[in-house]
């Protein structure tokens, strides 16, 4: 993604190729997903900033800390400007491949970056660096259903069930979204 050239429209971004980035109906799910990541408190990594939707519900939780971590070198530029005024935000630039080992722990974890060719090298990292004991992780979960065949963690994936209405959309045309939840 981070080549992708992007069009920032007001209620979507969209890249060169026609994929769909991040779109505004996608609110109600963002807050779910910072409701579930932020229930802990405490330090919080965001793995994704696309139109900041997220990161807004995340802060309505009032985090101790709120690690972002993007890619995409204008959505960065987009990060920086809407973190300018908070003072527990830190913006990483870059691929969460590259700065893994500079990451510390977290009590919760929300990822979407659903263009990354490394995801399922991210879920490893989950329990055996990034997430501290007690903490949790979630995901946007674009299939939108209970069958999320490529993770390896499977089993330890519970997932609860929120009631949605999209506009017809690329990737999730269902009334219900099944919001995945990881503790450990």
């Amino acid at each position: 993604m981070k080549d992708f050239q992007l069009q920032f429209l007001d209620d979507r971004i969209i890249s060169n190729n026609g994929q769909m980035v991040m779109m505004s109906w996608e609110h109600p799910l963002m807050k779910k997903h910072a409701e579930v990541v932020c229930r802990n408190g405490g330090d919080i990594l965001e793995i994704g900033f696309g139109m900041g939707i997220s990161a807004g519900y995340i802060q309505q939780q009032k985090p101790k800390s709120h690690t972002i971590v993007e890619i995409h070198p204008e959505i960065v530029k987009r990060a920086k400007k809407w973190a300018k005024d908070k003072q527990n935000i830190t913006i990483i630039e870059g691929d969460w491949y590259d700065v893994v080992n500079d990451l510390k722990t977290y009590d919760g974890i929300f990822y979407d970056a659903e263009y990354d060719d490394n995801k399922l090298e991210f879920y490893n990292h989950i329990k055996e660096k990034l997430l501290r004991k007690g903490g949790v992780f979630t995901f946007f979960n674009p299939q939108g259903d209970g069958n999320q065949n490529l993770l390896r963690i499977k089993n330890n994936i519970r997932y609860k069930v929120v009631k949605i209405n999209p506009p017809k959309n690329p990737y999730l045309n269902s009334d219900k979204y099944y919001l995945p939840i990881v503790e450990v």
